[in-house]
């Protein structure tokens, strides 16, 4: 006979102390995403074990539960072999809890811990559930192997029908605090909704430690009592009891109660049944919380491609297209106060310099940080800026349940309102080099130069000659080029020279300065870009990932509290 009392299979390589450690990580982590009612529930499973691990290991708890009429209270008299409990044909006779206690020592913090007053301590009474508790094993191994007489508090408890919401409520109390269960029910009650719907049911995968008695099998003929066991297996295995074993007792004339507190010793020998219940506890409540939040099925991180479209849509957020476009035209506004035409250079003092505009590194505010005057973002931009921090949560969490899903929106918007002063710290302290000028500013700048002195001289002279004609006087030498088509007065040609050599000086220059203003900006756009991912990284998809990681340690730590780690 198995020492368990429902045999399953082994889950080798995982202790329960890891799996109990891993349930109270993985509820720790899931208690804000999933709704509360089930972090409570899972926060008093993890309680009560510590509670009980801190108790009597030495003594199994036994809890015998049944519906009004099925015979229970006599059933568990007739297992102790004296009467502890009343029993009698007025109906319903258990109203508290009642203890049989084998095991003097290390008994009563059990009991107060189960708030268990009516106590009845076997030892020294040659009740039967004390003899054979005390019972030398017969083989030579099981007596080298056992270790000592057990522990038992067999509890009789009120029925789970009761009418008296106090007494039903004690026994859903006790289902979760027993270490074995023990449902008695009746030919007449064995499928009831009650029994299998709301007690057996939801205990589901306690195999190892539940026990099915059909008590009262005298009131059904011989021939007909295997059919009968059989149904209530079935249902037994309907309701999830895999390998929950089936017994067949009889309190009035005693058939198969021997079997039973047998089992029961047994049971208690093996000092297996405290680790088992807690085994499976720490299963449904992972079972539980995984149902009430699964974190599987989202990625480890954020990919390259969510990272990239949330920065685009950040960078448009902060304007960095205008900013880098700004950039380019005002390096060729600079540009052209160097090597463009210089009698129109003037003019250039009515079209401010477009980075000033924006007011790009010229404003600090009172902590002196550096603000741009850029213009506050519209409608538009702000809902692509709120979008895109939607839109790449929901791309990060993809695959994930609805729980996570909204726990990594929250996440990506944590910090929303610290975006728009980040963003518009990241363009106002990026170094581009925005007042930088060129090698070839000065080259052209002198070229020009050279190209106005050549203009003005020729028109000096023909100024002082016109001067010097109107006072009468000899006017300077003219030399003419004779070489040309047509002859030219010197003077002509280096007016002519110098104005043609200057504007297609400040032609090149404004070419030249289109190019690498083109340049700039492009450098602009990146550092620009860089920035703004720097912002996002920080701001919106460190949080993504971390809520990402805790999902994924959450979803390992439920398989290893359940068992189902690889």
């Amino acid at each position: 006979m198995s020492p368990r009392v429902g045999r399953r299979g082994s889950r080798a390589g995982v202790g329960l102390a890891e799996r109990i450690e891993a349930l109270d990580r993985a509820a720790a982590v899931i208690a804000p995403v999933a709704p509360e009612s089930e972090g409570k529930a899972v926060a008093a499973v993890l309680e009560r074990i510590d509670r009980r691990r801190a108790l009597s290991a030495e003594h199994t708890i036994i809890g015998v539960f049944g519906a009004t009429g099925s015979g229970k209270s006599s059933l568990v008299n007739a297992v102790v072999g004296r009467e502890v409990t009343r029993a009698a044909v007025r109906r319903p006779t258990t109203g508290h809890p009642v203890a049989a206690v084998v095991g003097e020592t290390g008994a009563d913090p059990l009991l107060d811990w189960l708030g268990v007053e009516d106590r009845h301590l076997l030892d020294g009474t040659g009740a039967a559930l004390e003899q054979a508790a005390l019972a030398v094993p017969s083989s030579r191994r099981a007596r080298r192997e056992d270790p000592g007489a057990p522990g038992i508090v067999l509890l009789d408890l009120p029925d789970m029908d009761s009418v008296e919401a106090a007494n039903r409520a004690i026994v859903e109390h006790m289902t979760g605090m027993v270490d074995v269960l023990v449902w008695v029910t009746d030919p007449q009650k064995y499928a009831d909704a009650v029994l299998h719907q709301e007690f057996v049911r939801p205990l589901a995968g306690h195999d190892a430690v539940t026990v099915l008695v059909l008590n009262q099998i005298d009131r059904i003929r011989e021939d007909e009592r295997r059919p009968v066991l059989a149904s209530l297996e079935g249902i037994a295995r309907a309701d999830g009891l895999t390998s929950a074993p089936v017994l067949a007792t009889s309190a009035t004339t005693g058939d198969g109660v021997e079997e039973l507190r047998e089992r029961l010793v047994q049971v208690a020998r093996s000092r297996g049944a405290i680790a088992e219940r807690q085994r499976a506890d720490v299963t449904a409540a992972a079972t539980r919380l995984r149902t009430a939040a699964d974190p599987a099925g989202m990625a480890a991180q954020s990919s390259a491609r969510e990272r990239a479209a949330l920065t685009a849509d950040l960078a448009v957020a902060a304007r960095v297209e205008p900013v880098a476009t700004a950039v380019g035209a005002s390096y060729r506004h600079r540009a052209a106060g160097k090597v463009g035409w210089p009698p129109l250079r003037w003019m250039r003092r009515f079209r401010p310099d477009p980075l000033r505009r924006l007011g790009i590194g010229q404003e600090r505010d009172a902590n002196r940080l550096e603000r741009t005057s850029l213009p506050e973002p519209d409608a538009a931009t702000r809902a692509r800026a709120s979008g895109g921090v939607r839109r790449f949560a929901d791309s990060a969490s993809a695959g994930g349940s609805d729980p996570w899903r909204s726990a990594v929106r929250r996440a990506a918007r944590s910090r929303e309102e610290e975006l728009p002063d980040a963003l518009d710290q990241a363009v106002a302290e990026a170094d581009l080099r925005a007042r930088s000028g060129s090698w070839w500013w000065p080259v052209l700048d002198v070229l020009q130069w050279l190209a106005v002195l050549t203009w003005v001289v020729g028109l000096g002279w023909l100024a002082v000659n016109a001067g010097l004609a109107f006072l009468g006087m000899p006017p300077l030498p003219v030399p003419m080029l004779e070489d040309l088509p047509v002859p030219v007065p010197l003077p002509t040609a280096l007016i002519v020279l110098g104005v043609a050599v200057g504007v297609l000086l400040a032609v090149l220059g404004t070419a030249i300065a289109a190019a690498v203003g083109a340049w700039h900006r492009r450098r602009a756009r990146r550092i620009l870009t860089d920035r703004v991912e720097d912002v996002g990284s920080g701001l919106v998809v460190a949080e993504v990932d971390a809520e990402l990681e805790r999902a994924r340690a959450a979803d390992a730590d439920l398989a290893l509290a359940a068992g189902t780690a690889r």
